[in-house]
């Protein structure tokens, strides 16, 4: 059912969902993130661990991180879907060098996908889709939110981003408008817009995003505004 596979792509990249600082974050290794999911800010639809750690990838000194994601129980009744990335990260500049992907939707085959990057040529290669050429700032989910992170925030600092994601190409612009209390959270607000390059609307999404406004600079809260309504990520735990 395409509408499923849609459905669940969507969800995932919101769950994954430039210009560096003088003083980087301060993110531990073995930083365990847990987030809620909820549909129109109320309906739990799902939950997402993110993690990172300290490892190296080809010799070089690298962060991988990782996200498992997973429908809620009771909506798996109807519909459902899991997800397990990784990415393994440049610890300078948060570029990735390798991207993985393993989605998983009830009654169909498991789609892997795996994507290397040779940033000195600017080529991406996808397992069984071939070479692609890409921007050189380009970067995927799990690494746009930790390059995110990577700033020092204040009003009217404007990032931007090329992210890749299923081989098509998004940008995703964000700026920082302002500070809000979320839970004992300070944070600054983030209002980003994401759009695929050949700016097609439906394959567009809002969002606003809140980065807690302190040296770890941890995403607080996400609330995606998709065709299907609007999707919020709350952090539960870390």
């Amino acid at each position: 059912m395409k509408g499923c596979r849609v459905s669940a792509l969507i969800f995932i990249f919101i769950l994954c969902v430039g210009i560096l600082g003088a003083q980087g974050p301060k993110i531990e290794n073995g930083e365990r993130l847990v987030y809620s999911v909820k549909y129109l800010y109320l309906i739990p639809v799902g939950n997402a661990v993110i993690e990172m750690k300290d490892t190296a990838y080809e010799g070089k000194k690298s962060y991988l991180v990782t996200c498992q994601a997973a429908t809620a129980k009771w909506i798996g009744l109807l519909f459902k879907a899991e997800a397990d990335l990784n990415s393994y990260i440049d610890r300078d500049r948060f570029y990735p060098y390798k991207f993985e992907q393993l989605l998983k939707i009830a009654g169909k085959p498991e789609d892997a996908r795996r994507v290397v990057y040779d940033r000195a040529n600017n080529i991406m290669y996808a397992e069984g889709k071939g070479v692609k050429k890409v921007p050189s700032d380009v970067r995927d989910p799990i690494s746009a939110i930790y390059y995110l992170r990577a700033h020092e925030l204040k009003e009217g600092l404007e990032i931007k981003q090329m992210v890749n994601n299923n081989q098509s190409t998004y940008i995703f612009d964000s700026k920082v408008t302002g500070r809000k209390k979320i839970g004992k959270f300070d944070c600054w607000v983030l209002d980003s817009k994401i759009r695929r390059e050949n700016k097609s609307m439906y394959h567009s999404m809002d969002a606003v995003i809140y980065i807690s406004d302190d040296q770890r600079r941890v995403p607080v809260l996400i609330k995606a505004k998709t065709q299907l309504g609007v999707v919020s990520l709350r952090l539960k735990k870390g």
